[in-house]
């Protein structure tokens, strides 16, 4: 019963986008986050990658992962949002209030995927012990912050933007054949921000209270990252290719033992799961 802090970095080692919120035109910007910056006694925006979008990736990759493993393809639209995405909480007139330990043991116990990142199932919520914090850029505004070996890094001398570029790309039209010969061809200029190929972030996992299960399958899950070690968006045009770094001294071996030992019994739940959630 404790509390486990995975620390590590990742480093670009191509460009890397991951959009805000914000509108601006045709030009999409960084996603930032407004932070306190010691050494000028202000706010800022700082980018950054967010916690959500390295969470989702991570668990689809687990999540698929295990259904290979089991080769389960029998998966409703609610099912699938059960294990991808979180589920859906919904409630019901005979189920509104009715809270079954039962279940939410039984997949705690068969499911570590579903131990580590939470789901929703019916009406009943099962917390999940994993949580994903920000990235930061090793940069000058982060440095009040960082570990002494990346205090001394030569990036955390720089300012954040100067890891930051404008990417342009330009989309042809190739169609000659449906133009009038008078008629000029389409095209686009794209450009967009990207963090450039050598930025370095510092990042952490955090595990509350996990079993030697749920720590098995961590591990397996940071296997699979680096196995498709990227982050971000525009993933099939050549970005957010990552070096990956963390400090996490246990093996996937319990996990991957326990799907080969209790196949039988996780498809039957799995397939119970999605009876109970319907279509």
């Amino acid at each position: 019963m404790r509390i486990i802090i995975v620390s590590g970095t990742l480093e670009a080692l191509s460009p890397i986008t991951h959009f805000g919120d914000e509108k601006t035109g045709s030009s999409p910007i960084l996603r930032t986050l407004s932070v306190y910056e010691p050494s000028i006694n202000d706010i800022i925006d700082l980018p950054v990658l967010s916690g959500n979008a390295i969470r989702g990736m991570l668990r689809r990759l687990l999540i698929t992962d295990l259904l290979q493993r089991l080769e389960f393809t029998n998966t409703s639209t609610k099912l699938h949002h059960c294990l991808y995405t979180g589920g859906v909480l919904e409630s019901s007139s005979d189920a509104y209030g009715t809270i079954d330990l039962n279940l939410k043991n039984r997949v705690r116990e068969s499911l570590p995927p579903l131990a580590l990142f939470g789901t929703a199932i019916g009406n009943q919520m099962i917390q999940g012990c994993l949580r994903v914090e920000f990235a930061f850029p090793v940069c000058r505004e982060r440095l009040a912050y960082l570990p002494p070996e990346l205090a001394n890094d030569p990036r955390a001398q720089k300012p954040a933007r100067e890891f930051t570029s404008i990417v342009f790309k330009t989309r042809r039209d190739d169609l000659r054949a449906e133009r009038d010969e008078d008629e000029q061809a389409v095209q686009m200029k794209v450009d967009y921000e990207a963090f450039i190929p050598g930025t370095l972030f510092t990042h952490r996992f955090v595990l509350t209270y996990p079993n030697e299960l749920e720590l098995s399958c961590f591990a397996r899950l940071l296997e699979l990252w680096r196995e498709q070690p990227y982050v971000g968006g525009k993933l099939a045009s050549g970005h957010g290719l990552l070096r990956i770094q963390y400090d996490y001294p246990h093996t996937p071996d319990a996990y991957l033992r326990h799907l080969t030992n209790n196949k039988t019994q996780i498809v039957q739940l799995l397939t119970e799961l999605g009876e109970k959630l319907g279509a």
